[in-house]
């Protein structure tokens, strides 16, 4: 009897264990840890930060200056340097083809230059001037771009914007020769100097470019960009020697042709060049009989 008992004994445990094991394949592993949160956008899946930097070939159509002009002089010998340029801005992606963004930048002084010949009537003589400054600006546009598709992360873009511009010519220097009761009479010079001016007008943009996508995040830029920026003058240019002062000089129609990298930083989702995503693993169901 003590032997059946034994038998017994051994023959339900070894039916347990055998149920246990059966579950114990039966059962799901558990799902793996999860992956340590990463940088990523989290205002909205349409918002964007840039920020650009570029050098713009400037030029200046006319220069213009009421004393000049009364006179029946004109102007020649014009001079203008690239500007260096910074700026920022905030847009909005719609979709995979048009967005919008809002830029303010700030152009740093290039130096311009121009000279001009008139009649002096005071001094019964020709008098010729050579003016000498810098120009700068702030401009703030609103721009609008379209995305012509994209290519092995490769997106090329037009687009255009509309704004206004602040220009400023500062430190201008005025620097002439009269020759006084001509073919006999003396030479002598005049020096002038005129306080800072500015002029605040329309500005608008025409721009092509190319964006390379690194990640869901992050866009660089390359591009060109048509920029006018309106109109600019000097303050008051007073006399260094006498009590004089004449108009301010005028410099009218400025526009650059600028070369420009940057960079946005999306806050969505989109990702053309990311692998594809990991899909979570769970081991097959292993049933033994």
């Amino acid at each position: 009897m003590g032997s059946l008992k034994i038998l017994a004994l051994a023959g339900a445990m070894a039916f347990g264990g055998s149920v246990v094991a059966s579950a114990a394949d039966l059962a799901p592993l558990l799902p793996p840890p999860p992956e340590p949160v990463a940088l990523r956008g989290t205002i909205g899946s349409g918002w964007y930060l840039r920020g650009d930097v570029g050098v713009g070939v400037q030029s200046i159509d006319k220069f213009y200056q009421e004393d000049v002009q009364a006179f029946g002089g004109q102007f020649f010998g014009k001079t203008e340097e690239t500007a260096f340029f910074g700026g920022v801005g905030i847009g909005y992606r719609f979709n995979n083809w048009f967005r919008v963004d809002g830029t303010w930048e700030y152009r740093g002084a290039s130096q311009i230059g121009v000279s001009d010949k008139l009649f002096n009537p005071f001094a019964n003589g020709n008098q010729t001037n050579t003016y000498k400054g810098n120009l700068s600006s702030m401009v703030a546009l609103f721009n609008a771009y379209v995305d012509l598709g994209t290519w092995n992360c490769l997106t090329p873009y037009i687009g255009a914007g509309i704004g206004v511009a602040q220009n400023r010519i500062s430190g201008l220097t005025d620097q002439g020769i009269v020759f006084a009761n001509e073919p006999f009479g003396p030479v002598s010079s005049t020096l002038g100097t005129a306080g800072t001016g500015t002029k605040s007008g329309l500005a608008w943009a025409l721009m092509a470019g190319l964006g390379y996508e690194v990640n869901k995040n992050l866009t660089l830029e390359l591009g060109y960009r048509y920029l006018n920026l309106g109109d600019a003058q000097s303050g008051i240019i007073r006399n260094a020697f006498l009590s004089e002062t004449a108009r301010p000089l005028k410099a009218k129609d400025i526009d650059s042709h600028d070369f420009r990298i940057g960079m946005r930083w999306n806050f969505g989702d989109p990702d053309c060049c990311a692998a594809p995503a990991p899909i979570a693993y769970q081991a097959p169901v292993v049933r033994k009989y």
